[in-house]
């Protein structure tokens, strides 16, 4: 599991962890909100929307970025059940944290997978509540990569 850093296209290293640890936070309220009415309020997403694309342009994320953006628009469109605000905390995390991007994924893929083989009927998984874990978790390796 060392040089997990070296997934995060060219980053200052000074700022990896810090913003990890701060998405954590950040997205917290988001995930609790969104599990208790599975709607997010717009003062807690806007702004982190607005935030992902200087940030994008800074950590040479945009292209992450802009197509996570284009993915959930296309999704939102189609009516695949995900909602504006599950796409401006996506397009957040592609910027800030992409490691959090792919494992917000994963975790989405796998809580699937699991209702799939024990034959339940699907449920709605949160987005933010996702994303969250995937965040958290891809900072929990990336502090355990620096401990090791």
């Amino acid at each position: 599991m060392s040089h997990l850093l070296t997934l995060i296209p060219a980053w200052p290293a000074i700022i990896t962890i810090p913003t990890y640890a701060v998405m954590t936070w950040v997205l917290l309220p988001c995930a609790l909100q969104d599990y208790r009415t599975r709607e997010i309020s717009n003062w807690l997403t806007v702004p982190l929307f607005f935030l992902a694309w200087p940030a994008a342009i800074y950590l040479n994320t945009l292209t992450l970025t802009f197509a996570t953006f284009l993915g959930f628009w296309l999704a939102f469109k189609l009516g695949s059940g995900m909602g504006p605000a599950d796409g401006k905390i996506a397009v957040a995390v592609a910027a800030l944290t992409p490691l959090g991007l792919l494992a917000g994924i994963a975790v989405s893929g796998l809580v699937f997978l699991w209702q799939r083989l024990r034959r339940r009927p699907p449920v709605s998984i949160p987005g933010a509540v996702t994303f969250y874990a995937g965040v958290v978790i891809s900072f929990l390796l990336l502090v355990s990569d620096k401990l090791i």
